[in-house]
């Protein structure tokens, strides 16, 4: 992944751990990432994303509503698909919908909507 994909706070991983735990970025340089529970910093070649699941939009106060299927923050719309037994997410909008697959994707995503508004 490349640091400039990432923002302060972001909440990726890193490759080379058995236990794979989420963690967030709190420094960022060309090429490297230093996350907030680690004592050195990482290559930005060794930070990967974290799924994004249910947990997490919870975690973002997003409300999951049963009747549309689907999760809802303000007009935010975020939706599950299932296509040949793999999940996607995506973001549907009026202008279309944009596949997120991690975290850090929505994070960044809310960052620029809450800017705009």
């Amino acid at each position: 992944m490349k640091a400039s994909d990432l923002r302060i706070g972001n909440v990726v991983g890193v490759c080379y751990e058995q236990n794979f735990m989420p963690d967030e970025v709190i420094v960022l340089e060309p090429g490297v990432v230093h996350l907030s529970k680690r004592e050195y910093p990482d290559s930005d070649r060794d930070i990967v994303g974290v799924p994004l699941k249910e947990n997490w939009l919870k975690e973002f106060d997003f409300s999951y509503n049963s009747t549309l299927d689907r999760w809802e923050l303000e007009n935010i719309i975020i939706k599950k698909l299932v296509i040949e037994s793999i999940c996607y997410w995506v973001w549907q909008s009026k202008a279309g919908i944009m596949k997120i697959a991690f975290v850090h994707e929505l994070q960044n995503l809310l960052h620029i909507l809450r800017q705009v508004n």
